[in-house]
């Protein structure tokens, strides 16, 4: 049996939604938003971006939430320290943000445009176009994992997400190993 391999598998750079490390926050939001994957008859919105440099090569990913994070003013999360009135380190009620939305929306607006590259995060790991469903697997569960950026030749050509690779598992299980080779 011939297992599939991150080729088989992945979801290809230009249909992965992806940004330069020199976008906004508003950019990379609306990206997101556009970003509709379709892959075996399903379509599903991603987790993460990939950023890159202006040359091409990888610098991290974005998430959802490192978008609203950073959107957000610092009072959404605790007390800011610095300030030198701040005694204690405390959590804003959420009842209190409630009240404080229209604020919270200025804000939304003002930080929108701060640059992308103050909230990527690192990628610790990769996979080689040829590495089978089985490398796949491990690395996801060892590393805890559920995106992986597909590399050839030193270069980025698409991305593994869990899905995929649990899609493809389903389809072994039940016997249509053809199925999995045969969609790419």
């Amino acid at each position: 049996m011939q297992l599939p391999t991150a080729r088989d598998l992945m979801v290809e750079l230009d249909k992965y939604p992806h940004v330069q490390d020199d976008c906004s926050l508003r950019q990379a939001l609306e990206t997101f938003s556009d970003g509709h994957i379709e892959m075996h008859g399903e379509c599903s919105l991603p987790r993460i971006l990939l950023v890159f440099d202006q040359t091409g090569a990888l610098l991290g990913l974005v998430r959802r939430r490192d978008i609203l994070s950073g959107l957000s003013p610092r009072w959404f999360f605790k007390a800011d320290t610095q300030h030198p009135e701040a005694v204690f380190d405390v959590a804003l009620d959420e009842n209190v943000s409630e009240v404080l939305a229209d604020k919270a929306i200025q804000r939304f607006r003002a930080r929108s445009d701060h640059a992308i590259c103050e909230y990527i995060q690192p990628i610790s790991g990769t996979v080689n176009r040829d590495d089978s469903l089985i490398r796949l697997v491990n690395i996801m569960v060892k590393k805890g994992y559920h995106m992986l950026p597909v590399v050839d030749d030193g270069h980025v050509i698409g991305v593994v997400r869990s899905v995929e690779v649990l899609w493809a598992v389903n389809q072994l299980l039940n016997g249509n190993e053809e199925k999995v080779h045969g969609e790419h």
